[in-house]
């Protein structure tokens, strides 16, 4: 008899730990990141922590590795960019949905000597410039390229190019021009090496979007509602103090041994739209993106695209409660 007393007491001591377990990872969010400036900031203060839930922040070195990660499900949200959201529904389809936005337009820039008269890019025929191949910045570069009549792709020499050594490759003038994502061309810009030869929002959005999971999506509404409320008020605070908000990036950035200064940090925050809403607009530039890239050969379908809206209005209440 007492031996089955025993038994059942471990049993139900067994089943409440089991429950209180379930419990703490009720209110958490495993959330695939990038090294985005806004993740930086997110990193810096915990916008989260007010909403009463807890995420597992984990930063990706590539938008392939964040994709994978949400495929086999070790995620349950990540961000990407227009490219790598057009390959995740090319995957998996209805299985992701888009459910919000971390940053959109200016994401990209052509970054010329500090000292340089260069005033566009016709300037630049014939010469030395550089930018990552296989990434977005090829892609708004060859958008833009596509609209221009008096250029060509051919008529620059290319140098496929780490982003990591485009800065001083510029500064030792073994290049005239180089084109990359924040923050590489504001940490050039804040040092005094290079400044803004053009941006490209008006090229190509290029947004880099919210995904999450559909199914952990409908069995875990609030999780999601509160989750996109802290992006909100990361959103607020780039918007009404992108100062401070600097301040809390750089410092992050600086505990993973990334020296990126507030003042480049500002500088994006200034410059980048980081609303998390989107409208319909975000999803026609999402296909122009995908016909690009199936125009260039680089895809070999374009895949449906599944969003809702719902989640962002009903945190934007939950804020303004």
């Amino acid at each position: 008899m007492k031996l089955k007393i025993h038994i059942i007491v471990l049993i139900i001591g067994s089943l409440l730990f089991l429950f209180s377990c379930s419990k703490k990872s009720e209110n958490q969010i495993r959330y695939g990141g990038q090294y985005y400036p806004g993740e930086f900031l997110l990193e810096g203060y915990d916008f989260f922590a007010a909403q009463g839930i807890k995420v597992e922040h984990i930063i990706f070195s590539s938008g392939t590795e964040n994709n994978e990660a949400i495929i086999s499900n070790n995620i349950d949200i990540n961000v990407n960019s227009d490219s790598k959201s057009v390959a995740l529904f090319n995957a998996i389809g209805e299985e992701a949905v888009i459910i919000g936005t971390v940053q959109r337009g200016n994401r990209y820039s052509t970054i010329i000597p500090i000292d340089s008269d260069y005033k566009d890019w016709s300037d630049l025929k014939g010469k030395k410039v550089g930018t990552r191949f296989g990434t977005g910045a090829e892609f708004v570069l060859r958008k833009y390229f596509n609209i221009r009549d008096d250029i060509n792709w051919e008529d620059f020499e290319w140098i496929n190019m780490k982003t990591e050594d485009m800065i001083s490759t510029l500064a030792n003038n073994q290049i005239e021009a180089f084109t990359v994502w924040a923050p590489t061309g504001e940490i050039a810009e804040a040092q005094g090496i290079g400044k803004l030869l053009r941006n490209y929002g008006d090229i190509a959005l290029t947004p880099v979007l919210i995904h999450a999971n559909k199914e952990f999506v409908e069995n875990n509404e609030d999780l999601i509602v509160k989750f996109l409320a802290g992006q909100l008020k990361k959103a607020e605070l780039i918007a009404n103090d992108p100062h401070q908000a600097a301040l809390y990036a750089a410092e992050a950035s600086a505990k993973r041994g990334i020296e990126v200064s507030s003042d480049a940090f500002e500088l994006i925050f200034k410059r980048i739209d980081f609303s998390i809403e989107f409208e319909d607009n975000l999803i026609d530039e999402l296909r122009n993106t995908a016909a690009f890239l199936h125009e260039q050969g680089k895809i070999d379908k374009i895949p449906e695209f599944y969003w809702n809206t719902e989640y962002i209005e009903k945190a934007k209440k939950l804020i303004s409660e």
